[in-house]
Parts: structure tokens; C-alpha cells; sequence
């Protein structure tokens, strides 16, 4: 499913909501240029990112993704500013036009959109207002960064050569989720926001969802697509780090001299002229295990005891997330153990005839480091959401044939330059704000974190 929302918002001090109490919205998170940002408005803002990326609103997910909200809302706040210096205005009707085109994306309407969010205690100005912002800074950066953007046509011309010594190397087609580390005092901010958006990524958040959410490279506005990559349009570390990936995986955090990178590899081109790759061999029965055995692994989440439709739905869909990421027995457990809510059950060694009719029915057709699709169960008075893993001899690699070198044309090179040239003005844009801004944290969780890093 397409990321919902990957919104903006409203008037550029307008972090209030009438219905919220007196007391939230008076308590202050920040103060960015005498403009608060109150607890309530970061409350919100995090259960919004949360409940539209999949993932649970518990408190322990509200703290993760806290600090990373938080500087959203300030960056928020210096784009509205900059935009209202430019006489840059934002209409209702913009931000209607916007949330029309998000419900369209997701085969949705926009009443249906504020509805659910009303279902999971979320105003309707959290959404409009997280609108806005993005609509003023990319109209901010259409009128100041865009004019001084010149691809000219020899530096194409250059480009177009370079790509084309290099196909015989490997070509990866990349989404990239971009946190920025403006000084080295920065990098330990940095680090806890990537490390948090990757526990949200465990968590069963989809990535361009947590791209479009958090990332801070001009990709996040197409869920941190970057499209064709080789060595030379990405940092050293993040080129290394390609090399050793398989397709349809996700990297680790990775260093580079201006922040962290979290990479998905969607797709690999082979070098011009190379041979036709083969599939690894399956998995087969690990050591022990007899003909016409099995050995399971029960992964388990425990739910509340009266679900609605909607949520089983939320559920179901996180876990389809989390089952992508397992790729056989191995390693499971301390893959799980970092992933709050969640257990691994060792089941024993057993012959198939002598599985539960209902345990049979769900591996049936299963191949060893296969995993079964989520289902519910209930246990006494408890709801449980299950997943079943068939262990193997090995990790199960999931084979995807690459292509061969394909040039690209001489009009998706040129976008991508000027993509590039405006990302990173559009950084340094940002950067410089934030530098010239005056901005005090007063949340009591973020300032007891700072404290202690």
C-alpha cells in the first residue's frame, strides 16, 4: 500500500487544535522563533506518523519516533516562515487540492482519510497542517532554488559519457531514507533518528512510508525513490555498502560525511555483455530433521481482546510487512527480540500426520525458510496474531533475475541532475535556517534524552 499522507499543513504559528485542553496545548515541546510547538502538537504528530505508516501508537513508539517528530514540526515552522517572508500564501484550497491528490494515490477519498484519522483520536489540523508546510516549501524552493539550477546541456554531455563507461559495472535502483548530521555535534541526534526509523521499519512501517515521513533528501516526496544508480551518483559508503546487498533487502544505517542513509535496493542492472544469472539452490531440511517432519517456529503477537475490522486490517498489514523481512529460522530469535510486542516459540520436531488439522492446513505447500501468511487465533480469552516459520538448512534468498545494462535517455539524465542539484540546495537551504533560528527544546522526554547522550 502506498504511504498515506505524506502531508503538510496550515498557517505557519498555527500549531493548535480548539479541542484540545487548555493545559496540552499551553505546555511547550519547543519555541522556534517565539513560535511554540506545544506537547499536544507533538502528541498528535506522532500518533498521526504512526497510525499511517502501520505502526502502533503504544507508548513505547510514541517515545522512539518522538525527538525525529519534534524536529519535523521546527523544520516545519522555519519553512512556513521563510514562505510567509516571500509572500508566499497557502490557500484552504491548496491544502484541499493536496489532500485530494493523497486520497487518490491511495484509491481513497479525503472524508475517508479524516475519518480514520478521527477513529485513532487525530484532529483533522494535525493533517492540514503538516499540508501546508510542504506545499509552502516547495513553493519556496520552486521560486528561490529552482531559477539558479542550470544543467547545461555539456555538462549532460558529460554525464551521458560517464554512464556509459560505466556499463560494465553493476547498476542498483535504490530508495534511500536521508537523515542529515549538519555539524559533528549533530551526529549523535542524527544516529537516534535513523536507528528509531529502522525500529519502525521492524515494526512493520513501510519504508516509503518512513521515507516520505522523516527522510530529508528530495526523494521523500516519492517515498525516497532514486531510481537508477552507479558508482559516482551516491556517497563512497553507500556505493560500498550496494555491493554486498541482495535485491529487495535493506541496508543498515550508513555513515557519510553529511548524515546517515538507510538504502532498499529495489532492483540490479548487470554489466553490459555479462551472463545470464542462476537462482541459488533452495533451502532444504536442516540436520535433524527426518522425511516427512517438520520443525516450526511460532512467531506471536499478543492483541487486545476486542478487535474491530479496521484494526485486524492494521495488524494483518504490519505483520505482512515484518513476514517480507524473515527469511527462514536463523538468526529469527535475535531478529525478533528488537521488535517490542513480539515472541519467537521454538516448537518441537514433529512428524506433519501428527500437526493440528488447522497448524497442517497453514504450512501445507510451505518449503523449508518459508513463512506463512499472518493469521489470528484466539487462546482463552486473548487474541493472538500468528505467523509460522518452516525452518531449513539455510536462510532462504529471495531470487530476482537482473537485467543487463539498459542507457538511459538523455531527458531522464538530465532530471535526475537537476533532481540532485536541487536536493542538496534545498539541504542547504534548510541547514542555514535552522543555524539562524533560535530554538529551544522544552519537552521533558527529549531534554532527559539529551541530557544523557
Amino acid at each position: 500500500m502506498k504511504v498515506l499522507f505524506r502531508l503538510a499543513a496550515a498557517a505557519a504559528c498555527a500549531f493548535t487544535v480548539s479541542s484540545a485542553t487548555a493545559d496540552s496545548v499551553q505546555r511547550a515541546a519547543a519555541v522556534v522563533n517565539g513560535i511554540v510547538i506545544s506537547t499536544f502538537d507533538l502528541d498528535q504528530r506522532s500518533r498521526m506518523i504512526l497510525s499511517t505508516s502501520g505502526g502502533s501508537a503504544s507508548p513505547a513508539a510514541m517515545a522512539r519516533v518522538r525527538e525525529q517528530v519534534l524536529r519535523t514540526l521546527i523544520d516545519e515552522i522555519l519553512q512556513l516562515s521563510e514562505a510567509k517572508k516571500m509572500e508566499i500564501k497557502v490557500t484552504e484550497k491548496d491544502v484541499d487540492d493536496s489532500l485530494a491528490k493523497i486520497a487518490e494515490q491511495n484509491n481513497t477519498t479525503p472524508d475517508a482519510i479524516l475519518k480514520s484519522l478521527a477513529a485513532n483520536g487525530i484532529y483533522a489540523d494535525t493533517l492540514r497542517t503538516q499540508i501546508a508546510a510542504e506545499v509552502a516549501w516547495s513553493q519556496v524552493i520552486e521560486a528561490r532554488v529552482a531559477p539558479r539550477i542550470n544543467v547545461s546541456d555539456s555538462a549532460v554531455d558529460a554525464e551521458m559519457k560517464r554512464i556509459q563507461e560505466g556499463a560494465a559495472k553493476p547498476q542498483y535502483y535504490i530508495s534511500e531514507i536521508f537523515i542529515g548530521a549538519d555539524t559533528p555535534s549533530d551526529d549523535a541526534r542524527a544516529l537516534r533518528a535513523i536507528q528509531q526509523i529502522m525500529a519502525q521499519m521492524q515494526a512493520g512501517s513501510p519504508f516509503p512510508a518512513l521515507a516520505e515521513q522523516f527522510s530529508e533528501s528530495a526523494s521523500a516526496g516519492r517515498g525516497g525513490d532514486v531510481g537508477w544508480v552507479q558508482d559516482g551518483d551516491v556517497a563512497p559508503e553507500v556505493w560500498a555498502a550496494l555491493q554486498s546487498m541482495q535485491v529487495q533487502t535493506v541496508s543498515r544505517p550508513i555513515r557519510t560525511s553529511g548524515g546517515y542513509y538507510v538504502v532498499a535496493l529495489r532492483d540490479k542492472m548487470r554489466p553490459a555483455g555479462s551472463a545470464q544469472e542462476t537462482p541459488p539452490p533452495p533451502p532444504g531440511r536442516p540436520p535433524g530433521v527426518p522425511a516427512g517432519s517438520i520443525k516450526l517456529k511460532r512467531v506471536i503477537l499478543g492483541l487486545p481482546p476486542s478487535l474491530s475490522r479496521e484494526q485486524q486490517e492494521r495488524f494483518a498489514q504490519a505483520a505482512g510487512s515484518l513476514r517480507a523481512q524473515i527469511k527462514g529460522c536463523q538468526g529469527l530469535d535475535e531478529f525478533i527480540s528488537h521488535i517490542q510486542g513480539v515472541a519467537v516459540i521454538d516448537l518441537p520436531i514433529l512428524p506433519v500426520g501428527d500437526l493440528a488439522p488447522e497448524i497442517r492446513s497453514v504450512v501445507s505447500g510451505l518449503n523449508p525458510s518459508d513463512v506463512s501468511q499472518p493469521f489470528f487465533s484466539r487462546e482463552g480469552n486473548m487474541n493472538f496474531l500468528n505467523m509460522l516459520v518452516v525452518c531449513g538448512d539455510r536462510p532462504r534468498v529471495d531470487f530476482v533475475a537482473t537485467k543487463v545494462f539498459e542507457m538511459p535517455t538523455r531527458e531522464q539524465v538530465s532530471g535526475r541532475m537537476f533532481s540532485q542539484e536541487i536536493s542538496v540546495a534545498a539541504r542547504r537551504l534548510m541547514r542555514d535556517l535552522r543555524r539562524d533560528a533560535t530554538i529551544e527544546i522544552r519537552d521533558p522526554q527529549l531534554m532527559n534524552q539529551s541530557a544523557s547522550n
